[in-house]
């Protein structure tokens, strides 16, 4: 069978349709990982290599498209984006766009906190995780029901102040790969 004949035409896909789940922010993750992997198993690029040059590399594209699309919706964050994505939001504008003084100053004072902890202050930074860990959990519920009431200006701050906490989490926890 080919690529074409098995739903696939090459043409980029929405991700929630590309995985058939209801586009929402609140996914099911494992459901989610099984659909990937059924969707890897039928249309890998191996099950196609006695096809064409041109199935081969639309064989290619699909794998590489299912890859993407499950690390875009697994991913809360990537999640939020995409979902923004749908809704035709500029996202650089939303990016350059201000935030407020108020959570700038609580970033800065966390930020401040986590430079001058001890490396061997686990408690302090034991502390320090779960904070910036609530505020992460917050947000992210304040993008889900902004997302879910189709306010996507409030959804797209919400998204901005999740790229800030995402960065923050990273720092907390002692990564030197930051985003």
């Amino acid at each position: 069978m080919s690529v074409v004949a098995a739903g696939f035409s090459g043409a980029p896909k929405d991700y929630f349709e590309l995985f058939q789940i209801e586009p929402r922010f609140d996914v099911d993750v494992d459901d989610l990982g099984q659909r990937f992997r059924t969707l890897q198993r039928r249309f890998h690029p191996d099950k196609y290599s006695g096809g064409s040059a041109a199935e081969q590399r639309l064989a290619a594209q699909v794998s590489a498209d299912i890859n993407a699309g499950y690390q875009a919706l697994k991913d809360p964050i990537s999640r939020a984006r995409h979902l923004l994505e749908r809704q035709a939001c500029d996202l650089r504008a939303l990016e350059r766009r201000p935030v407020s003084g108020d959570f700038l100053m609580q970033q800065m004072q966390l930020r401040d906190e986590a430079e001058s902890l001890d490396p061997n202050d686990d408690g302090g930074r034991e502390v320090l995780k779960a904070k910036a860990q609530a505020l992460m959990t917050s947000e992210l519920l304040s993008f889900q029901e902004a997302i879910e009431k189709e306010d996507y200006e409030l959804a797209g701050s919400a998204w901005v102040h999740l790229l800030y906490l995402h960065k923050l989490n990273k720092e907390v926890a002692g990564s030197s790969d930051l985003v």
